[in-house]
């Protein structure tokens, strides 16, 4: 008897889904045809003005593209030459850490030989 309602619930559930599947398709479909429909009725050209600006504007891409490469290989480029100066600066500053430490090191030592 157990089996039997669980057996119909799993039925009523499934066929909930699927209305809410299609409830949710329904609602998409409304929603791409209103908003083709308004996007149609306040566009600002015509049809063949709109296709002159687009031709014109995939014209200018190669030019456009070529810009933001070169733009993007220039940032690089001074990228890697802030990281080396960087990097050659903390080499230096390290450098002369350890040539202090030293010195404190053999400092210490011969007051320590001396007695001092």
């Amino acid at each position: 008897m157990a089996r039997g309602n669980n057996y119909q619930d799993a039925q009523v559930q499934d066929s909930r889904s699927g209305s809410q599947w299609g409830s949710w398709l329904t609602g998409l479909l409304i929603g791409a045809v209103g908003g083709a429909a308004v996007a149609y009725l306040t566009a600002p050209k015509s049809g063949s003005e709109m296709r002159d600006t687009l031709q014109r504007s995939t014209q200018d891409v190669p030019e456009r593209l070529s810009e933001i490469v070169d733009d993007s290989l220039d940032l690089y480029a001074s990228f890697l030459n802030y990281a080396q100066l960087s990097l050659e600066e903390q080499t230096t500053r390290f450098k002369r850490a350890i040539a202090a430490g030293k010195l404190a090191a053999a400092k210490k030592r011969e007051e320590i030989e001396l007695g001092v």
